[in-house]
């Protein structure tokens, strides 16, 4: 006994000494970046590169009813939701894996009725291996009560870091988590800003519709009182009946649109399918064009939330090789067992029935059918999958923010040729109206020239709720602008 702590205490301080947590810490990998958007798009990009977008980019439209719209989405939304839920477990995650660091304790307590086999020897279950017990000396063919209270131990030394490697692994997979609800947030943001610009840009076309309907209706009052007397022709009816026709057409299947898109803004927001009722405005209405701060294109790193969530798996699979690495090396564990035994219920709780085991064991793998090494060869190819994924996110997300800014540049010299078009499409329109009166022309050129103005019109329309979708799509692929703890889990 009093050469084996001594032992005991030398083993210790030597494994204390040679131990070392296996694997490399993280470090982020060398990417290059470009130094500025302008350098990337080759094209003077309209936008603000001297601060980030702000956390609640959504109110720089100045629209108090999309603003609503997305709170009241991110509020009810079931994918948030979920998504914050699954935050919950990845927390719960973190605490399983750091369990392992602690001793593990467990009471119990039994009573036995034992009766030993008059056919065998005392100490006889030694040679079976059996724990040693009174069970095991008494004497053979006697038969007696068991009353025993235990307190069992059990703790591994974490002396190559498997347990703090698995860890680590399960806060950065906990970490990818929150990104991902995050994401799951940010496409939420954006698919109700484009869904609302959408009803609008429907809106817009409903009124074009209506007004040239009326204008048409008008029109064709005009032409039948004029072919009463002579003065336009019964194919000048026909036509002018044929595009009253056309704009009444467009009414019903435009509020088609407008109710299903309706329905899935609904969806969007935790409603159910007919519960919300907006009131028409037309797109015109409601167009406010922020500007954009985007930052600097390294800032993209530490914003978006799919990088993020990439580097935290990859910082995850970069820890579980350090704990498939301390497999190879020797386990440490201290077990015990303390309590009080008796087989008197009356003597259960006094001094002499006190009893106790402890000690260390260490299990050195010797042979494992390559089971280490399969584990060590998977944790590393892990890694560089995680490594090509981080990469490849990362120019994805390059490639996404460079081609919104050029598309926002080209949109802006698109909306105004348009409006130079619309223009000199209605004055067009209202030359020809004149120049019909006078007998100078036949009405087949005002109806070509009706037709020209309700092209452009609609043409102008949609441009400026796409121009107005890319900005909300370029928002979502500069990361928003979110804060840190932006989206929390519920507690």
């Amino acid at each position: 006994m009093n050469r084996t702590v001594p032992l005991l205490g030398i083993t210790f301080v030597g494994l204390a000494l040679c131990a070392c947590v296996q694997g490399q810490d993280y470090q982020r990998p060398s990417i290059e970046t470009p130094d500025s958007w302008s350098r990337v798009t080759h094209v003077p990009a309209a936008v603000s590169t001297d601060r980030r977008p702000e956390a609640a980019w959504w109110k720089t439209f100045q629209n108090n009813e999309l603003t609503a719209l997305i709170e009241q989405a991110l509020d009810h939304n079931h994918d948030v939701k979920r998504a914050i839920a699954r935050i919950v477990e990845g927390r719960a995650s973190i605490l399983s894996a750091t369990a392992g660091l602690f001793p593990q304790l467990n009471l119990s307590g039994s009573y036995t009725n034992i009766a030993v086999s008059k056919n065998t020897l005392a100490g006889l279950g030694l040679a079976t291996g059996q724990r040693p017990g009174p069970q095991i000396f008494a004497t053979p063919g006697t038969t007696f009560d068991l009353w025993n209270g235990a307190l069992d131990l059990r703790w591994e030394i974490d002396f190559w870091g498997r347990i703090r490697r698995g860890r680590e692994a399960a806060q950065a997979e906990t970490k990818a988590i929150e990104e991902d609800a995050r994401a799951v947030a940010l496409s939420l943001i954006s698919d109700v800003g484009q869904s609302y610009f959408r009803i609008r840009e429907l809106d817009e076309q409903l009124d074009i519709a209506m007004r040239t309907l009326a204008v048409r209706q008008e029109s064709l009052e005009i032409i039948q009182k004029r072919a009463t007397v002579g003065l336009a022709s019964e194919l000048d009816v026909k036509r002018t009946e044929v595009l009253v026709a056309e704009a009444a057409g467009l009414v019903p299947e435009l509020t088609r649109l407008r109710a299903m898109e309706i329905h899935r803004l609904e969806v969007l927001i935790g409603m159910p399918p007919g519960s919300l009722n907006l009131a028409s405005k037309p797109l015109r209405a409601v167009v406010m064009q922020p500007d954009i701060p985007v930052g600097l294109p390294s800032q993209l790193l530490e914003r978006r939330p799919d990088i993020l969530q990439a580097e935290s798996m990859l910082m995850a699979s970069n820890a579980r090789i350090g704990q498939a690495r301390a497999h190879f090396f020797p386990a440490l564990t201290i077990t015990g067992q303390g309590g009080l035994q008796s087989a008197d219920f009356a003597k259960w709780f006094t001094g002499n029935s006190f009893n106790y085991s402890i000690g260390p064991s260490i299990t050195l793998p010797i042979f494992q059918g390559g089971t280490n090494l399969a584990r060590l060869d998977h944790a590393e190819s892990r890694y560089q999958q995680m490594l090509e994924s981080y990469r490849q996110t990362i120019l994805q997300a390059f490639r996404e923010v460079a081609d919104l800014l050029t598309s926002l540049n080209a949109r802006g010299d698109q909306l105004r040729h348009q409006r130079e078009q619309l223009a000199a499409a209605q004055a067009a329109m209202q030359l020809a109206h004149v120049r019909y009166r006078k007998g100078m022309v036949n009405y087949l050129d005002v109806l070509d020239a009706q037709r020209t103005v309700l092209v452009v019109e609609t043409q102008l329309v949609l441009t400026e709720r796409t121009r107005l979708a890319e900005m909300v799509s370029l928002f979502k692929a500069l990361g928003g602008g979110w804060e840190p703890g932006a989206v929390k889990a519920s507690s």
